[in-house]
């Protein structure tokens, strides 16, 4: 099976309900913008109950080519051009070469697509360093990576790590549960369960694999998304079709649903024994 971007599917599938109910397609709008980085952006229109994919091609019959897409950083405005490549999946997101985030600015987002206007706007935190980022040997055979940090106390907090296996993933994906606010200052980082892979890399990396870690810094908001999204798709076991409610977004307009995220970063490359 193709690895995905599960969250489109879950934005997808946010507003489904389990009995089957009919509900209106929106447009799903899924965007970040990093320190340093270019904004990358993901629309899609939304799955319905009735409709659930019997594979992950189906997923490209939703995905939007001709939406116009905007960001702004308050002094110059940019539309976004759709680009294709097989880093993205699905393969196909709203991109420039013309604004990096900055630490401490705030971008307004919007998208537009028949008929249906969307926007939000997100605050490009300050990056964090960690102060260890190890991988350790688990009972199973298999690796896990430690990661700690030290906390501000006079700030409030939020962090989330992502995770690419080289030569394996084609990007970086959402490390299980390492969400967390400042009262946590250490993660336990694992492979994406139902994410990245479903092959023999469930419950761990395995010896010889080169994983960048990212570590990011983020919005009240954001982690407020991400605690949500974790708690109805990973801890449900079945991720993805099992989710019944809205997730929290930021992304605001009628018919239109989805996120946008100012990330402060730092990446690490750890290497398993």
């Amino acid at each position: 099976m193709k690895r995905a971007l599960i969250i489109l599917m879950a934005l997808g599938l946010a507003a489904c309900s389990r009995d089957g109910a009919d509900v209106p397609e929106k447009l799903v709008v899924e965007g970040w913008i990093e320190e340093g980085k270019a904004p990358v952006v993901y629309v899609t229109t939304s799955l319905v109950p009735k409709e659930v994919p019997e594979s992950l091609e189906d997923i490209g019959t939703h995905v939007v080519r001709w939406a116009k897409v905007t960001i702004s950083d308050g002094d110059e405005e940019v539309v976004l051009t759709g680009t294709a490549s097989k880093r993205f999946y699905p393969p196909f997101a709203y991109t420039t070469g013309r604004m990096t985030g900055v630490a401490g600015k705030t971008y307004r987002l919007t998208v537009d697509y028949s008929g249906v206007h969307a926007e939000a706007s997100a605050t490009v935190p300050a990056s964090k360093e960690l102060t260890s980022c190890v991988a350790e040997k688990q009972p199973n055979g298999k690796y896990c990576i430690k990661a700690a940090f030290e906390d501000d106390p006079d700030t409030e907090d939020y962090y989330r790590f992502f995770h690419r296996i080289e030569k394996v993933d084609s990007t970086f994906l959402p490390s299980p549960l390492a969400y967390m606010d400042d009262s946590v200052q250490e993660a336990i980082l694992l492979p994406g369960k139902g994410i990245s892979r479903a092959d023999e890399r469930g419950g761990g990396f395995l010896s010889g694999d080169r994983v960048q870690v990212k570590f990011c810094t983020m919005d009240k908001g954001m982690y407020t998304f991400w605690k949500a999204f974790e708690e109805q798709a990973y801890l449900a076991g079945v991720p993805v079709f099992t989710l019944d409610g809205n997730l929290p977004g930021n992304v605001h307009g009628e018919r239109a649903t989805g996120y946008f995220a100012g990330y402060g970063c730092t990446v690490y490359d750890v290497e398993i024994p």
